[in-house]
């Protein structure tokens, strides 16, 4: 395989692009197929699996986030010592086979099987675990917009996915969608991640930024003694930044999860037809991927606090609007609304993690924090099943969720701002 030419200072383009570019097919085709088609394929799955109950079909996802909880510190530790490549090329044959065994599944059993170590194992290796680990590689004062960019193609997919998985499924049934999602998963992803990832810079002469970029900003270049830290789990468990970000993340991942699984059932129980709903998941995920520029610039300009406040904000009113809604005008603005709030959730989940604990021990960080939010992770989902089951409604549901994200609001007190004002006040200082 031949390497592609270094792009040192005379180079004409940064190859940290093409990493954020092959990220970006990842979240499109990895995570954009489990995240934002799960909800199309829910009531089928729980009328032929499990009786019709959707908490059942709930908690195999859960089970999905409890694999990956427990495999992430162990593989954070991995990707920071080693290549980030491979993990990502074991991940999508995982995803491939695990599709292909879905198709075929007869029982509940297996389902949980399948999906709850499966899936947990392949999204853990495909996905953002270890490709935000290349991107940060590659990046530090651009790393903001870098991860944005990169995490757009999750909210391409779901613009795309809901109306033609909801056309797929209606035609070829949901066995044979999940038949297809193993095709493409397999064939397009494997070549691109071969061929064209690189985990880090120095593999081909090149910096973080890029060298034309840093000698152009030579002095905005200032070195941070807290980003080339090496931290070990039990000082992290100690250090009052982590428990802030998980109770940020983990509100925000577990009402994201919430929302993609029920969210298309609560919009059939609010008189709305399958097209139409499928339409107002794509205007959640459209505004999502039209929001993921501001936050990107938001972050590297203001910092993770002031984002963080307004991404979490946007989301309660958008989740106080689902549980209102009665008609579509009312669910297209909630989605709308919902898609701009979370639109922040991976970029600055990546961007807090690597500015209060340090790119050098960001994967283990990462990994730490899957534990350490589970918790919140795992229940929501079920927990709305089980509402729905109850009562036949998901608006207390909603209500719910919208409370834990204002509860979430104290959080960003406790980690650094990061961004270009608070390393301006440190070149002042310096």
């Amino acid at each position: 395989m031949s390497e592609p030419a270094p792009a040192g200072p005379a180079g004409r383009f940064f190859y940290g692009w093409v990493v954020v570019f092959v990220a970006a097919c990842l979240g499109f085709l990895g995570t954009g197929f489990y995240s934002y088609s799960r909800g199309v394929f829910l009531p089928a799955l729980a009328e032929e699996l499990a009786d019709g109950s959707r908490f059942a079909i709930a908690m195999g996802f859960s089970v999905a986030g409890v694999t990956t909880a427990v495999l992430a510190p162990f593989l954070g530790r991995i990707l920071d010592r080693h290549s980030p490549r491979r993990i990502m090329l074991i991940g999508i044959g995982v995803v491939t086979v695990s599709y292909l065994l879905l198709a075929n599944t007869q029982h509940l059993w297996q389902y949980f099987l399948i999906v709850g170590l499966g899936m947990g194992v392949g999204m853990a290796t495909m996905g953002g675990l270890a490709w935000h680990r290349s991107v940060i590689s590659w990046f530090d004062h651009w790393r903001g917009r870098a991860i944005a960019i990169a995490v757009m193609g999750a909210s391409l997919a779901g613009v795309m996915m809901p109306p033609l998985v909801t056309a797929l499924v209606a035609e070829v049934g949901w066995r044979g969608g999940f038949t297809v999602f193993a095709a493409v998963t397999g064939i397009s992803l494997f070549p691109l991640v071969f061929f064209l990832m690189k985990d880090r810079p120095e593999e081909i002469g090149e910096v973080r930024d890029g060298h034309r970029y840093v000698q152009a900003h030579v002095t905005e270049v200032l070195e941070d003694l807290d980003d080339t830290r090496s931290w070990h789990w039990k000082e992290m468990l100690k250090a009052p930044p982590l428990w802030a970000i998980a109770l940020i993340f983990g509100s925000m991942t577990c009402v994201f999860s919430a929302v993609m699984l029920h969210l298309f059932g609560h919009l059939l129980d609010i008189g709305i037809d399958a097209t139409r709903a499928a339409w107002v998941l794509s205007a959640t995920a459209l505004f999502s991927a039209l929001g993921k520029p501001v936050v990107g610039w938001m972050s590297d300009y203001f910092g993770a606090r002031v984002t963080i406040w307004m991404a979490l904000v946007v989301q309660a009113i958008a989740l106080t609007l689902f549980a209102t809604a009665d008609s579509l005008p009312v669910a297209l603005l909630a989605a709308c609304t919902y898609g701009f709030g979370f639109s922040g959730m991976s970029p600055l989940r990546t961007f807090a993690i690597s500015t209060a604990l340090g790119s050098t021990s960001f994967g283990t960080a990462n990994g730490v924090l899957r534990i350490v939010e589970l918790p919140l992770v795992m229940s929501a989902s079920p927990l709305a099943g089980f509402i729905y089951d109850a009562t036949g409604s998901y608006r207390i549901a909603f209500l719910i969720l919208t409370g834990l994200l204002l509860c979430a609001c104290v959080a960003p007190f406790f980690i650094r701002a990061g961004g270009a004002r608070e390393r301006r006040r440190a070149l002042e200082a310096a």
